[in-house]
């Protein structure tokens, strides 16, 4: 008699599958496990000989099976054999141990002073990972040394590694920060192939034209430049960019006129009919392109063409401040310390004034900004800006007077950090700017391209860039 079967019965569930599982994880213990087995140098069928400069410096014993686990490895291996030889420069010895640890632990600690020897390293042997790990350093890096030696010792490492992005990491610090470059003890020896990648970039931040062309002119003082590269440095000037009673002085200010004379009249006149001639005339009669660079200001950081608002909250010296009742209207006020009834909201705040255009056929027509750190939706809405959570805080900026069809903008927003450097510069799109997180936080907001070690960004200063529009067909 065959059994009776219970799979149908209710409540009766049959299965063979396992409910659950339960795993003892000791993955943790690997990595320092892996490293001290490196560290014992021993049970061994590999040998690693440290040469530097032709003499063997250093010698350690690997294991094979271990080694050829890790990607960041291979390129130990130039040929088959058993024996491997790391050719090092002498201040990167000392660092040749870790590296070798690292590809067993695939673990490194890593300080401000040899990350450079550590991408050296990598870079040489292939260690991609540890490579873009010792890239992200530099940023860190670079701002950390007032006299601007580290940055022109970098950009010069980076051009003879071949590291392209390193070189660009380097110029782009360069160029934001071109204003204190001038003015650093490095200045005198900045190479001249270093300025010739600089000078042509719109993106360095400097008072004025002016004051960039008296920088030069400092510079060539000390640097053992040929007149033909110096010449070539004055030709990337943007002579329009100054104003004609500047351009006129230039005779009796500059130690350079006189050796490059020809060259600065041919300039000048340039210059000047940029301000006197309307452009139409200028495009239908001179064939000139007056959406090229040279026609075009930088990030002019003067008084000029910028204002300043920082993001403090309580109080302001000299500078205009808003606040805003939580149960009354905007009112405005401008003191040199102004403490308002706890009841009141700060927003850091800034009306100012700038020519319509660098030409002097406009330098009587000015126009009006107010710029605002916003770093609430409430804020927002009381200055008439849509903003979401996820983009707080912002700057807003807002135009009045001075509309003309022909010339439009490319406002810029410079993120200072500890008044010491410009962190991060973006751009006004829909007269808003983004402010980027100063440090790596995981956030949903981009980071700064060079974090500011004090977590959070001590002003900004906001750029106005007019430049033509040679088709007439661009609104501001």
């Amino acid at each position: 008699m065959t059994p009776p079967r219970h799979e149908r019965d209710a409540g009766v569930v049959c299965t063979n599958e396992t409910r659950s599982t339960h795993t003892l994880d000791l993955s943790r213990e690997l990595s320092e496990a892996l490293g001290q087995i490196f560290d014992s140098q021993r049970g061994c069928d590999l040998s690693i000989s440290v040469n530097v400069q032709g003499e063997d410096a250093l010698g350690f014993c690997g294991h094979t099976v271990i080694l050829t686990a890790n990607l960041e490895a291979q390129a130990l291996w130039k040929e088959p054999g058993s024996n491997v030889t790391m050719s090092v420069d002498a201040e990167c010895v000392p660092m040749v141990r870790d590296l070798l640890r690292y590809f067993y632990s695939r673990r490194i600690d890593i300080t401000l002073s040899s990350v450079k020897c550590f991408h050296k390293l990598a870079s040489a042997y292939g260690a991609r990972q540890l490579q873009g790990y010792c890239a992200s350093l530099f940023a860190i890096l670079l701002p950390q040394d007032p006299s601007f030696q580290m940055p022109l010792d970098l950009y010069a490492y980076a051009v003879a590694t071949g590291d392209a992005l390193l070189e660009k990491l380097c110029l782009q610090f360069l160029a934001w920060n071109f204003e204190a470059l001038t003015q650093a003890e490095a200045w005198p020896s900045v190479p001249t192939d270093l300025l010739q990648l600089l000078l042509p970039r719109s993106d360095l931040a400097v008072p004025s034209e002016l004051a960039l062309l008296k920088a030069v002119d400092t510079w060539s003082w000390g640097e053992r430049a040929s007149h033909e590269e110096v010449e070539g440095l004055v030709e990337k000037i943007r002579f329009p960019m100054m104003l004609p009673e500047e351009l006129f002085e230039l005779q009796f200010n500059l130690s350079l006129y006189w050796s490059h004379e020809a060259l600065f009249q041919k300039k000048t006149l340039q210059a000047l009919e940029f301000h006197t001639v309307p452009f139409q005339l200028l495009a239908r009669y001179k064939g000139l392109n007056l959406t090229e660079d040279t026609y075009k200001p930088r990030i002019y950081t003067s008084p000029t063409w910028s204002a300043f608002v920082t993001d403090s909250s309580w109080s302001a010296r000299k500078s205009q401040l808003v606040y805003q009742s939580r149960r009354g209207p905007l009112v405005k006020y401008s003191s040199d310390y102004f403490q308002a009834p706890s009841d009141y909201r700060y927003y850091p705040y800034q009306s100012f004034q700038t020519p319509q255009h660098p030409s002097f056929l406009f330098q009587d027509k000015r126009v009006s900004w107010s710029l605002v750190y916003l770093p609430t939706i409430q804020s927002c809405w009381n200055y008439g800006f849509s903003c979401s959570s996820d983009e707080l805080p912002v700057l807003g900026l807002t135009k009045s007077g001075g509309s003309d069809r022909t010339i439009a903008y490319e406002n810029k927003a410079l993120m200072l950090c500890e008044g010491l450097f410009v962190a991060d510069v973006t751009d006004f799109e829909g007269w808003k700017a983004a402010i980027p997180s100063a440090l790596d936080t995981n956030s949903s907001k981009s980071t700064s391209s060079f974090p500011c070690p004090a977590g959070h960004f001590n002003g900004f200063r906001t750029v106005i860039r007019p430049f033509y529009l040679t088709n007439s067909s661009g609104v501001d």
